[in-house]
């Protein structure tokens, strides 16, 4: 009783903060959500249901969240939706939605990734965003009502589109197929598109929100929470893409229907990411005297879990002064995580891109990427391209992006002790190391972006009996 009296407490404080934090929201910002939010409600696929409204009280309730309204003067424009030229051979024309598309993360260059493969290959792909973003081919962007951040996830914004612009370039889509990426407000939005006109659609399961929900919050119940909503949400689909067998039988556990799950996997371009770029100079400015380099490469918060990083390096650089460990990356952990090891040879180089990111990779000796929380870790698989070792976790899905033994590790039951065992029995052993290295070049050189994007486009083209029976409008 006493717990629950304290957490009752906590969430009547979170909402005042909310209410306080909130106060400038508009009248037409009110008009705006419920316009989204109503014909949700009415929504019911093959998995359970979900009560928006409760959906929302429970968001507002346990998360730190403020909604900064845009400017919305500009008159709603007299949409003429991009038309795709057509294909030389049938293929359908998909519309894919997606929220926070420069957000830097995998996510975000796999879909462009897909985006680009299209383009170069004549395919029927146009991505839709809401943002200020400038108009580029096979994209289209919605100006923004609004944007909501999160406490909890620093550096995520999440644009609220206008529903008057989506409904009028929705009233003739340009699409067969609506595919959708991330379930926020786009995601959403692009899910009424389909059924307001009885279109297939798909989705993607790129993220782990409801076991990042939990472990930014410290909220178990945030995490129930979420994975309700995921079942209701990708219960809408006919498909829905999974980057890895894991992450395909994680998905099973947790209520998701099998029969509609396909496995299309991640791919890495090899000559961006390559044992050449390896330079002296980058790695006597990054520990001249720890010639043994550990390299983590992400989003430095919470949810990657880098405390057992940090816990290991302790433990090794108590009996291995030859070793340094190199943090590329930024976020809302850094300056804690620089404060834990300020007393350790750590070197934090911020975020990096291009060949600066390709040199830290293949100047290092051995990827660590303890993450329970990835569904695939992208980062994995750029590092094996630079001819690296790497250690992962046994939980989520970078496991799948390497090869036990072969590549690299994996550590069971991951925290700092096990951790640290596994990294000293590597890097301990050089003709191991020498032998990981080339296994792992040549595991990356197999998983190519085109197979990915094949694998994605495949579960569009099986859909086709759907697209051509006549649709059948659903109102909502």
């Amino acid at each position: 009783m006493r717990n629950e009296a304290a957490g009752y407490r906590n969430r009547m404080q979170i909402a005042w903060k909310n209410v306080r934090a909130n106060r400038g929201i508009r009248p037409v910002d009110f008009i705006n959500g419920y316009r989204m939010v109503q014909p949700l409600r009415a929504l019911n696929g093959a998995g359970p249901s979900m009560d928006m409204v409760q959906l929302i009280m429970e968001m507002f309730t346990r998360l730190e969240i403020r909604y900064l309204p845009c400017p919305v003067n500009e008159p709603v424009r007299n949409w003429s939706p991009p038309r795709s030229p057509e294909p030389t051979r049938h293929e359908p024309r998909v519309g894919l939605f997606v929220d926070a598309p420069d957000h830097l993360s995998g996510v975000c260059l796999t879909l462009n990734e897909w985006r680009d493969q299209a383009l170069r290959n004549g395919l029927p792909l146009t991505l839709h965003a809401c943002g200020a973003g400038k108009p580029e081919p096979g994209m289209v962007f919605f100006p923004p009502m609004g944007e909501v951040k999160l406490d909890a996830y620093a550096g995520l914004t999440l644009n609220i589109p206008r529903m008057d612009e989506i409904m009028r370039y929705a009233e003739r889509p340009p699409f067969d197929v609506v595919h959708i990426s991330t379930p926020g407000p786009m995601g959403l939005l692009g899910l009424l598109i389909a059924r307001q006109h009885g279109l297939p659609v798909c989705g993607t399961y790129h993220t782990d929100f409801p076991r990042y929900a939990g472990a930014l919050t410290g909220d178990p119940e945030l995490e129930e929470v979420g994975w309700r909503f995921m079942r209701w949400f990708y219960g809408q689909m006919d498909r829905v893409a999974v980057p890895t067998e894991s992450i395909r039988r994680e998905l099973v556990e947790h209520g998701f229907d099998p029969a509609r799950l396909r496995v299309v996997g991640r791919g890495v371009r090899t000559k961006d990411f390559h044992p050449d770029f390896r330079r002296e100079t980058w790695r006597a400015g990054h520990g001249p005297k720890h010639p043994v380099k550990l390299l983590y490469v992400g989003r430095l918060s919470r949810e990657k879990n880098l405390e057992p990083l940090a816990q290991a390096f302790r433990r090794l650089h108590a009996t291995r002064p030859d070793v340094c460990l190199v943090f590329v990356g930024d976020g809302p952990y850094r300056a804690e995580l620089q404060e834990n090891v300020r007393d350790l040879p750590v070197f934090f180089t911020g975020s990096l891109s291009g060949k600066d990111l390709a040199m830290a990779y293949a100047s290092s000796d051995l990827f660590v990427f303890p993450s329970r929380t990835d569904t695939f870790g992208r980062v994995v698989l750029e590092a094996q391209a630079s001819g690296l070792p790497v250690v992962v976790s046994d939980e989520g899905g970078p496991k799948d992006a390497m090869v036990d033994g072969v590549t690299g590790i994996v550590i069971r039951g991951i925290n700092g002790e096990n951790l640290a065992a596994g990294v000293d029995a590597l890097t301990d052993d050089p003709s191991r190391m020498a032998a990981c290295r080339r296994q792992a070049r040549l595991h990356a050189e197999r998983m190519t972006p085109e197979a990915s994007f094949d694998a994605f486009w495949r579960i569009h083209q099986s859909l086709e009996s759907a697209i051509r029976s006549p649709r059948r409008e659903v109102p909502v």
